[in-house]
């Protein structure tokens, strides 16, 4: 072999070499794309899922705009608590469920017995995260994750609007918004308004 052909030869192949890398590398960047998509619908789904059980269970929906302390990540809009039955089979009885967006992009929810300072025994939930890369209090401008409907009054307070937004990678891919009208249980008859009002220390 010349050192002509050997050097034609060598062109050749660090020209396949860089095809092969353009390839492998743009397949690298759609692979991560529909990956972080899956993920942030996968994330936007469990989010809906669970606050639509626990809310068409609330019996008393307290109104999100008036929730607020900064000082525990607590803020009007991207804070929830309801006085709910759900899941009675692993939580029984009536329970006070709360929800935030974190500064972290976390949904988290806790739950507390509306008795909890007279019994023990009914201990306050911690923190338990729902989601994450919600991106509701990062996205410019913010937008309201809870917002109780009272435009028709024929719902009362039972009707809440739900606007999660997520996003996995905000470099490869784009916010998903899901929008949920939720409706909970009779909120008039029989349920005390202030039975979650005693909040529990964080």
């Amino acid at each position: 072999m010349t050192l002509l052909e050997l050097m034609i030869s060598m062109a050749v192949l660090t020209i396949v070499l860089t095809m092969v890398t353009v390839v492998l590398v743009g397949f690298q960047k759609v692979y991560v794309k529909e990956n972080d998509r899956t993920q942030t619908n996968d994330q936007a789904r469990l989010a809906v899922e669970e606050l639509d059980r626990e809310i068409r269970s609330g019996n008393v929906l307290y109104d999100p705009a008036l929730e607020n302390d900064p000082g525990h990540d607590i803020y009007p809009g991207m804070s929830l608590r309801i006085y709910t039955q759900s899941n009675a089979n692993s939580r029984p009885g009536f329970r006070c469920v709360q929800w935030r967006v974190d500064g972290s992009g976390d949904l988290e929810n806790r739950n507390w017995w509306t008795n909890w300072r007279d019994d023990p025994t009914h201990l306050v939930s911690g923190w338990r995260t729902i989601a994450d890369h919600v991106v509701n209090r990062t996205d410019s401008p913010q937008v309201p994750a809870f917002a109780l409907n009272t435009s028709d009054p024929s719902y009362g307070s039972r009707l809440l609007n739900v606007t999660i937004v997520v996003n996995e990678n905000a470099k490869s891919g784009q916010d998903l918004t899901v929008k949920s009208a939720v409706e909970g249980r009779d909120t008039t008859f029989g349920y005390p308004n202030s039975a979650c009002a005693d909040i529990p220390p964080y």
